[in-house]
């Protein structure tokens, strides 16, 4: 599945604004960075908690403990880790593009800078490039 094709399985999902934010690769992608492969989306725990009875969606576990949501190509988090600071103020802060709540590219950074695989640091070297090309 193409990137657009995966947000378009994001708004399928009804879920309400301020509730839940694409994270992971998905801010990248919607800059057309790079394409992205699945959608992790940030929810609420309330939100989270209401797919406990969509049978559809099938709860999985990180090695380190985190549990998600899963369904296709798109993953529903309750806390992400690294952690953030705040979820609710992520969520708040979020860039609005194309009508969905995407991660700020700030936030992105800071947690690949945390994480520092070489995966992270290529996104972080795409998301500086944009910026310096971007403020010409």
């Amino acid at each position: 599945m193409d990137t657009n094709e995966l947000f378009e399985s994001v708004r399928k999902l009804n879920l309400p604004i301020g509730k839940f934010i694409l994270f992971g690769s998905a801010p990248i992608a919607v800059r057309g960075l790079r394409e992205c492969r699945d959608i992790d989306i940030l929810v609420t725990e309330d939100v989270w908690e209401s797919y406990r009875n969509k049978p559809e969606w099938k709860l999985k576990e990180t090695p380190k403990g985190s549990e998600y949501w899963s369904h296709g190509d798109i993953e529903l988090w309750k806390d992400w880790n690294p952690p953030l600071q705040n979820i609710e103020k992520v969520i708040k802060e979020a860039d609005i593009i194309n009508g969905l709540p995407f991660g700020r590219l700030e936030d992105v950074v800071k947690r690949k800078k945390i994480r520092g695989q070489e995966k992270d640091l290529k996104d972080i070297e795409l998301i500086e490039e944009f910026w310096r090309t971007s403020k010409k």
